[in-house]
């Protein structure tokens, strides 16, 4: 026998991966890793309503150590106050982490432009990755496109990387995004790739442009409804939305239409690995409808909130897959976060009635909630 690199191996693995997959049921996994539905959740799960509001529209949620909602605020969304937020006992959203970095006067690098993904650590470090654009048919305001790490304990800014303007191609947005491992993953909607970060040195590649994993392949439905953008076309958002498991080895990401891939972040955070091997890599982990977000709970757990009917499910460790819940106050289900206690807090975003995707109307139905499941008290399912 004789010793084969490493990159030699990963390839040979998944390659094997590649044909196993294929000669399964289409866009299913192969049998031993397939996944068991189980009949949807009776009685469905309930939901608590904890904070609504009638001005701002959130699309984003976690929950600080000190208990208080964090919501990210859209700009094209068409909300004009804060872009990132602290909800108080009113439920009106607070700068946050100040009004400096908050202020539409303050340089693009020093500010919150447009955030698009934020990620709250079990130590409370926040990440939050601001895309820089306001507009995301639009172009990125000079300096704003960065990642910014901020101590929720103490409410400050700790340390910003700008992305490199060579990063970003015309039509990008940068969407999505989760930290591990010293690197920093970030996903391309507008021209789909990978952008990987090495924090320790600010090292920036670009891969896996238009690999089919990361790309959109149909539309986007609400209620029977196809998204469309404001020239009356089509909406197309490649990957946008993101989560990690909870020891960074796992990472999985969708284009907004689905379905749900799994990546091996080794594949990402070591530059010897081949395009080759990057565009062999992702596995179809499960075909999802549209997701307005992937959430892991503490437990492995994923949860995926449907925004085509309304609805969350949760496909488990041991592979079963179950609807939890479908319910109409849930237009819209958006980035979610899940407490260690098994709380899961879910925006009522309504994204599909913004202008971006709503043919250049906006047509929120105010108010706007977020809504609490308990998901520690659920059964297990039934068969």
């Amino acid at each position: 026998m004789y010793a084969k690199s490493l990159p030699a191996l990963r390839r040979l693995r998944h390659v094997g991966l590649l044909l196993a997959c294929s000669a399964s049921l289409p866009g299913m996994l192969p049998a031993a890793h397939a996944a068991k539905p189980a009949p949807p959740l009776n009685p469905p799960a309930a939901l608590e309503d904890v904070a609504s509001s009638s001005t701002s529209a959130w699309d984003r949620v976690a929950v600080l150590p000190d208990g208080r909602l964090l919501v990210e605020l859209p700009r094209w969304a068409g909300n004009n106050g804060p872009a990132l937020a602290v909800l108080d006992a009113g439920g009106n959203p607070q700068p946050y982490p100040d009004a400096t970095w908050n202020d539409p006067a303050a340089p693009p690098s020093s500010r919150f432009v447009a955030p698009s993904d934020i990620q709250l650590q079990p130590d409370g470090t926040l990440w939050v990755l601001d895309s820089g654009q306001p507009d995301p048919a639009g172009r990125p305001l000079e300096g704003g496109p960065k990642i910014v790490k901020l101590d929720t304990h103490g409410q400050r800014v700790l340390q910003t990387w700008p992305l490199n303007p060579d990063m970003l191609r015309p039509g990008s947005y940068a969407a999505t995004m989760r930290v591990a491992r010293g690197h920093a993953f970030v996903g391309d909607a507008g021209v789909p790739a990978m952008i990987v970060v090495k924090l320790d040195t600010n090292t920036q590649r670009r891969l896996m442009e238009h690999t089919p994993a990361l790309t959109a392949h149909q539309p986007i439905t609400v209620d029977g409804k196809v998204a469309t953008n404001p020239a009356g076309h089509t909406a197309i958002v490649n990957i946008s939305q993101m989560d990690i498991s909870a020891d960074g080895q796992w990472l999985y990401f969708e284009p907004l239409c689905g379905p749900v891939y799994k990546l091996d972040t080794d594949l990402l955070v070591d530059p010897k690995v081949t395009p080759i091997e990057l565009e062999e890599g992702p596995t179809l982990w499960y075909k999802t409808p549209p997701l307005g977000g992937i959430t892991a709970g503490p437990d492995g757990t994923l949860y995926f909130n449907d925004v085509s009917t309304g609805s969350i499910f949760r496909l488990m460790p041991d592979r079963v897959y179950q609807k939890i819940v479908t319910d109409p106050r849930l237009h819209w289900p958006g980035g979610s976060f899940a407490t260690k206690d098994g709380q899961l807090y879910v925006p009522a975003a309504q994204l599909d009635r913004t202008a971006p995707l709503n043919g250049g109307v906006n047509a929120i139905q105010w108010p706007v909630h977020i809504y609490r499941i308990n998901t520690g008290s659920l059964p297990p399912p039934k068969f």
